[in-house]
């Protein structure tokens, strides 16, 4: 039997951050640090891709992204 993945919809940081349970200042430190994401600093959604990669490397947030 196949199971399908789960898709991740776009997310704005101030939500990403709501679902860490931490600061939107704190998200944009934690960003910055993550090796290999391509991230603008206008830029307010996040792609599925790279919700992706933060979650690889942050572990899954308190409240999960996928819908």
């Amino acid at each position: 039997m196949g199971r399908t993945k789960d898709k991740i919809k776009a997310t704005s940081k101030s939500e990403l951050a709501h679902q860490y349970g931490i600061h939107y200042n704190t998200l944009r430190v934690w960003l910055k640090r993550l090796p290999d994401l391509e991230l603008a600093a206008s830029q307010r959604i996040l792609t599925p891709k790279q919700l992706e990669k933060i979650s690889t490397h942050l572990g899954s947030p308190l409240f999960n992204f996928y819908f």
